[in-house]
């Protein structure tokens, strides 16, 4: 089922660009990328590993040699050991590397591959391997910190300082193994133990300090030290809602499984602990594509790093979970690394997206280099020994319908055949929403998205100067609903000396209705106390990708009729659709309901997607406003209602507009937004946001007229008399004509 072979050819042809970035040194050591601790190190150890399995695999592979892999590979791993702070070399820096709760991450990606250079390896490289793998663990069993915090602990907030379920993950793994490498060593029995209690700590959740589920011969909670996941399985690592690092967990469950199965050596009980559990919510966050589904943002640079990890956690999934839809996310996720190879025109993973992070950080470029390069080696070393499920009969995306909510994080998410709809309250940048098509990963950028964008005269220094107030979840059938509000322009700053904080309030309420294709937004934001400087309002913020995986073109449908937005544009500009309403590729949808009178879309020739500017995206908005102004103290910033559409056509979307002519609700109360909207299921659906922070009445007349209807989100049925109650800062959503 997985081209294993193109996968061996795809990372031949990569070896040989890479030797942009090989330094040869004396006595037959080298490396790959910078030669500098930490990340520098752990990219010469994936290489090393990436290219063991090119040598020991790649037979058959047109014009590789082999040996020159092999040489590659046996040059990186000597430099790696001679290098640690036991050995008797220094780094590239004039430094030594190890002893760090994150020092044997790199070892772990590169001892899989260094497992097949067995017959290669001499004895003082054994020996050297030894006082290594001894060396880090006696320190992680021993001496282990992070961050302040010794032994083994978690927590589910990462601003506690103690949230490290990736670093347990990992350490326990690398505990594990040098006992397996090494049973005789007068330390390895403790190894084991310390192994186990770093794994139950990995996906560990608050109800592990009370189960009594015995593993490895102890209950969990003797061994429990603190829950590093949300009961829900939400991750707050880095300090929002971090699908990427949930994927990462479960790579490096995957990573020891199958080392130690091809060795035919003892795996820890442990090794599984919640696991399936995990992967069950986490499965639902990758599209059908293969593409990870990053409903809380991405604080690094889009699709890399935790997305390469997805083979060793798919693969382990498939052979140990079970799992019969996994290799086929595996398959897809090969698709995508071919779709970009094949655009640059270096033989680099990534040189066309990253052409300006190579010309001026070769140490984080090559990082993600060598991360793609260890997933495509791992997957051909890890797959043939994949015992594949049996078939199901179910597809894929049928398996992951139905809904998942976090509400002490803040987060929720639903997936029909039509549309993944998510939002996340502690995303990245704080309020992201998600509404696309579940088989096509490459319709979102991540920040912000869905959740409008108001930016000020000074923020522009790549903080994030938000501040979340106040956020609620609750799901139903079908959908969901988010209500929250966000504080915008914390902390500002103007050269030279001028300081300010507070300058906003945003209210976004976000609804996905149980037509299985749309969402609903209201947003409300006010200017703060004082005047405040702006140089970007925009509501809605439907954030759309246009880069090499669409080739560069989006065609857009309006009520004006078809554009082609071809990427980058010549320049920048706020460009007015002259519509309400507008249809992407005939995929994605966008109407404009109350508060504006046209779309926009934002082009600007740069990459911007992301911290590192990784992607070419427009930004769609109702209404978008940019230059630079200033708003009055209390003026309203945003007034609006829109409505985006998944998997939706150009006569959908044109019959929605006629549909939802007159969306809002004017129901005589300043503190109060309604609208009544029409699905694409041809129902009708009201939504109610309270703005203040008490408790409003309204009747149920003026929100239904002579309907009557039931609230989704609290399952009340209500007649058109009703007295409808609006709790503070919340929204209901009622379907209107419904019966019970």
């Amino acid at each position: 089922m997985l081209d294993l072979p193109r996968c061996l050819r795809t990372l031949a042809r990569w070896s040989r660009a890479a030797e942009r970035w090989w330094c040869d040194l004396p006595g037959g050591l080298g490396f790959y990328g910078t030669g500098y601790e930490h990340w520098g190190v752990q990219t010469n150890q994936k290489y090393a590993g990436a290219m063991a399995v090119l040598a020991e695999k790649g037979a058959g592979v047109a014009g590789l040699d082999r040996d020159w892999a092999r040489a590659r590979a046996l040059a990186a791993f000597r430099f790696s050991l001679a290098t640690h702070r036991s050995g008797d070399l220094k780094s590239a820096d004039g430094r030594t590397w190890g002893h760090t709760w994150i020092t044997v991450l790199g070892l772990e990606r590169m001892l899989y591959g260094v497992r097949l250079l067995a017959p290669h390896l001499t004895a003082n490289d054994r020996a050297a391997l030894e006082r290594v793998v001894c060396s880090e663990a006696a320190w992680l069993a021993k001496e282990h910190e992070r961050g302040g915090k010794k032994g083994v602990f978690g927590s589910a907030w990462a601003h506690e300082g103690a949230n490290a379920p990736e670093s347990n993950l990992w350490n326990g793994a690398f505990l594990w193994r040098a006992a397996a490498l090494y049973p005789d060593h007068r330390d390895a029995a403790n190894w084991r133990e310390m192994a186990h209690r770093f794994l139950i700590n990995a996906v560990s959740v608050p109800a592990d300090a009370s189960c009594e589920a015995v593993v490895a011969g102890k209950p969990v909670r003797e061994r429990f030290a603190g829950p590093n996941f949300f009961p829900n399985y939400a991750l707050d690592h880095h300090g929002y809602m971090n699908v990427g690092y949930m994927m990462i967990c479960a790579s490096n469950a995957g990573i020891l499984h199958f080392d130690l199965k091809s060795a035919g050596l003892p795996r820890p009980e442990s090794l599984d602990w919640h696991e399936e559990d995990l992967w069950r919510v986490l499965r639902r966050m990758v599209f059908a594509d293969g593409r990870l589904a990053r409903i809380g943002g991405d604080s690094r640079v889009r699709y890399t790093y935790c997305q390469e990890y997805l083979p060793p956690a798919a693969l382990y999934a498939a052979d140990r979970l079970g799992d019969p839809h996994a290799l086929g996310l595996v398959q897809n996720y090969l698709k995508l690394v071919e779709q970009e190879f094949e655009a640059n025109e270096d033989g680099s993973f990534y040189g066309t997206r990253l052409r300006e992070m190579a010309a001026g950080n070769p140490y984080y470029y090559t990082r993600l280099e060598s991360d793609r390069a260890c997933a495509l080696a791992m997957t051909v070393a890890f797959a043939p020994l994949v015992k594949a499920p049996e078939p199901s009969k179910e597809r894929f995306e049928t398996s992951v319908q139905g809904g998942w909510i976090d509400p002490e994080h803040g987060a929720v998410l639903h997936r029909s055949p039509k549309r993944l709809a998510a939002f996340s309250w502690r995303s990245y940048g704080l309020g992201q929403g998600m509404c696309q098509p579940p088989d096509d990963g490459h319709l979102a950028d991540w920040q912000q998205n869905l959740g409008g964008s108001i930016e000020f005269a000074c923020d522009d220094d790549g903080k994030h100067h938000r501040k979340l107030l106040d956020a609620k979840v609750a799901a139903f059938e079908g959908g969901f609903l988010a209500s929250g509000s966000i504080m915008e322009g914390v902390d500002l700053q103007m050269a030279e000396g001028w300081r300010g904080t507070d300058s906003g309030t945003h209210r976004i309420v976000f609804v996905a209705l149980p037509d299985g294709q749309t969402v609903v937004g209201i947003e409300h934001a006010v200017c703060g106390a004082r005047h405040a400087w702006l140089r970007a309002v925009f509501g809605m913020n439907w954030l759309l990708p246009n880069d090499i995986f669409n080739g560069n073109m989006r065609v857009l449908d309006t009520e004006r009729g078809t554009a082609e937005f071809e990427s980058p544009p010549p320049a920048a500009a706020l460009v007015s659709l002259g519509s309400r309403w507008a249809c992407l590729d005939g995929k994605v949808g966008a109407l404009g309901l109350y508060g504006g009178d046209t779309l926009s879309v934002q082009r600007v020739p740069q990459r911007r997607g992301g911290k590192y500017r990784s992607l070419h995206v427009e930004a769609f908005a109702w209404p978008g406003r940019t230059g630079l102004w200033a708003a009055r103290p209390g003026e309203a910033l945003l007034d609006c209602a829109w409505m985006a559409v998944s998997s939706a056509s150009t006569l959908q979307m044109r019959e929605l507009a006629k549909a939802n002519t007159e969306a809002g609700i004017d129901v005589k109360n300043s503190s109060v937004r309604a609208l009544q909207v029409t699905g694409t299921d041809g129902r009708a659906y009201c939504i109610a946001a309270n703005l203040a922070s008490v408790e409003q009445t309204i009747s149920g007349e003026q929100l239904f007229g002579k309907e009557d209807a039931i609230d989704l989100s609290a399952g009340n049925a209500h007649k058109f008399a009703s007295t409808i109650r609006l709790d503070a800062g919340a929204a209901n959503v009622f379907l209107l004509g419904a019966r019970r």
